[in-house]
């Protein structure tokens, strides 16, 4: 997942959720993005869980309020 980041103290633009099992894996994506590759964008790791439910969540989501009556 990803998006935008409304302001803060950190002046952060956007966040990506990444579903990775390493900070290295998530590092390697993150540098594919030409905008952190070209130093347009910094990128700074944190470890987060979210929950196992996530990609069943957002497979749902997709499928709801795309109905037009």
């Amino acid at each position: 997942m990803a998006g935008p980041l409304g302001k803060n103290d950190r002046t952060y633009r956007g966040i990506f959720i990444l579903n990775v099992n390493t900070v290295e894996e998530a590092g390697i994506l993150l540098n594919s993005d030409p905008a952190v590759r070209e130093k347009i964008f910094d990128a700074e790791v944190f470890k987060w869980y979210g929950s196992a439910v996530l990609e069943e969540y957002l497979d749902a989501a997709g499928k709801v309020g795309k109905y037009t009556f």
